[in-house]
């Protein structure tokens, strides 16, 4: 059932405000809630990795077989994959209702549309991709059995499944394929297939991909894990809808069908009791075992913990770092916290004038006390950043080159503060041509103002003003693609390097809401994605992360960890440190 979301119910007002907090404040609230232990050996939890080599899609003519999964091809960039797995308590049986809490919403359920995380983890139930990566970090079959390249990589034919039909009975061709890719092509998130020149159907089961160049990264790009973006709509609700799709109606062919859509509230999915094509990455093939998931919206994080307390929901994806200790004390619920690749970061306007000058960016970069926030504010569920990119990143540069970059040096900061012209004022915050030191960073969640909260004490010591703007998650992403913003907060996560697209000119206005535009960069992200030297690629994404970093562009916070928690009815989850709960196809609840 389609759900019409241009009745919403009213919004909570957007806030701005600023924290009067001193570093003292700071330390002597988060010495009282103290500091808590990393949930790595929680009851019922166990780790396996994966072996993956972080190997990368050959552009030489290669094969991957059907659906046995033999010759399965490592996805580029990605590292082995660390998964955590619940225990399976028994034989998994069908049936019951999965509640999942979450802070946030989707916006669009248009596979390509947006880059939420709450819609990419909606859209991995709704629909179903070419390829998927494994718990291992490599590319399995999906919607397509098998495929294989040319032999100068700048072809790749897909053989698709025959036996696949959309949620409302259209079957599964070629033509849907060539359809969606085309879209995206004008989708905000493109520049995943920027190399693609065409995209062609011989017959109703055999698509062909033309790229410009040969890439490392094609595979890895269009699989359904590489955030769902190349997840595959059904053409016709696509083209009925128009802009209305992903909005008041969607098509899949993934596990569950939408049922019900109360905006900032709930999302209800249904089984598909016709899905019997799931990818071999599972030990389920389908159908799926849950009969309902229900993902509940629940933006405050004591409220989300109390409902994993209580049984009014049976997985939180989103625990507050403050609330592990009290939640793993808990009999029947299991807490485990793992890293996961992300690079919660601030990054500036570069149109507004006051961050023309390098030197402040610089002096808000040396500003910050990273592992303050991680000890008083993340509870130690977070790792302190000291470059960027996430140290475990294929591409990531070295840390002794990254972090005399980002290090916590105030006294640096002060003086290019003052190298600059900006003076002490009364209050303390300095000024230039009678203008204050000050500028308003825009966030989304909870999580996020406390983070910000200490930041704002902490560059009020040098002298910077910084004010915070929480807005809902719709507001923000409509402010910050206008660029009314000074500057955003993001947790960014990821599964690769190449994911600095975000930062490249192409990407403006969105992802990239920094509005930085820069020659060489876009000249080095192109380079990463052209090159066939898996070296020369590397060396390529090492360089891009220096100069981010050098010109102090985004300012690195932490490589924040996924934190989840579930009850003693919920069986046999995976959870993956790149994508979190994946496509729940092993899940089932306990009646």
């Amino acid at each position: 059932m389609s759900a019409d979301l241009r009745q919403q119910p009213p919004k909570e007002s957007d806030r701005t405000w600023v924290i009067p907090v001193t570093r003292r404040d700071l330390l002597s609230y988060g010495g009282k809630l103290g500091l808590m232990a990393t949930m790595l050996s929680a009851a019922g939890v166990t780790f396996a990795c994966g072996g993956g080599d972080g190997g990368s899609d050959s552009p030489q003519g290669t094969a991957t077989s059907a659906a046995s999964g033999d010759g399965e091809t490592p996805a580029a960039g990605t590292p082995g994959a660390a998964a955590v797995t619940a225990e399976p308590g028994g034989e998994a049986t069908p049936g019951g209702t999965l509640t999942i809490v979450r802070a946030t919403d989707p916006l669009n359920l248009h596979p390509g549309m947006n880059s939420g995380l709450a819609d990419i983890a909606t859209n991995f139930l709704i629909y179903d991709a070419l390829v998927i990566h494994g718990f291992d970090g490599k590319i399995y079959p999906a919607l397509a059995e098998s495929w294989e390249s040319s032999d100068d990589g700048t072809v790749w034919t897909f053989h698709l499944r025959q036996d696949v039909r959309f949620h409302s009975g259209e079957p599964f061709t070629s033509a849907h394929v060539v359809d969606h890719f085309q879209r995206w092509k004008e989708m905000p998130t493109s520049t995943k297939i920027a190399l693609l020149d065409s995209v062609e159907a011989p017959d109703d089961y055999t698509v062909v991909f033309t790229l410009k160049s040969p890439t490392l990264v094609f595979l890895n790009n269009i699989s359904q894990t590489e955030w769902a973006y190349a997840s595959i709509p059904n053409m016709k609700k696509v083209e009925e809808l128009g802009d209305d799709y992903g909005v008041v109606g969607v098509d899949g062919t993934g596990p569950f069908k939408l049922e019900e859509w109360v905006k900032d509230d709930h999302i209800t999915l249904v089984r598909n009791e016709d899905y019997t094509w799931g990818s071999p990455i599972y030990s389920n093939t389908g159908p799926a075992y849950p009969e309902r998931i229900i993902f509940k919206v629940v933006p405050e994080e004591a409220s989300r913990s109390a409902l994993i307390e209580t049984g009014e929901a049976n997985m939180n994806i989103e625990v507050a770092a403050r609330d592990v200790q009290r939640l793993s004390d808990i009999p029947g619920v299991t807490v485990a916290s793992f890293p996961r690749l992300s690079s919660n970061h601030i990054g500036f306007n570069m149109q507004r004038e006051l961050f023309q000058d390098i030197n402040v960016r610089k002096a808000i970069m040396h500003g910050i006390n990273r592992e303050e926030i991680t000890q008083f504010v993340m509870h130690g569920q977070a790792d302190p950043a000291e470059g960027y990119l996430h140290p475990e990143v294929v591409g990531a540069a070295p840390r002794e080159q990254t972090r005399p970059l980002v290090e916590y040096n105030p006294e640096k900061a002060v003086q290019l503060l003052e190298e600059s012209g900006w003076t002490l004022g009364p209050d303390g915050i300095r000024v230039k041509d009678g203008k204050p030191l000050s500028f308003t960073l825009y966030l989304t969640t909870e999580l996020h103002e406390q983070i910000n909260q200490a930041v704002q004490a902490q560059l009020r010591e040098i002298g910077v003003d910084m004010q915070v703007r929480r807005l809902e998650a719709a507001g923000y992403d409509d402010a910050t693609k206008a660029g009314e913003h000074d500057a955003r907060f993001i947790p960014m996560i990821y599964s690769s390097a190449d994911h600095l697209y975000f930062f490249i000119t192409d990407s403006i206005p969105s992802p990239n809401t920094t509005f930085w535009s820069d020659p060489k960069f876009d000249e080095l992200f192109e380079k990463s994605q052209t090159t066939t030297d898996e070296e020369e690629r590397i060396k390529t994404f090492q360089e891009m992360e220096l100069y981010l970093l050098e010109q102090a562009v985004v300012i690195p916070i932490q490589h924040l960890k996924w934190i989840f928690a579930w009850d003693e009815k919920t069986k046999g989850t995976t959870f993956h440190n790149i994508h979190g709960i994946y496509k729940l196809m092993d899940t089932w609840v306990e009646q």
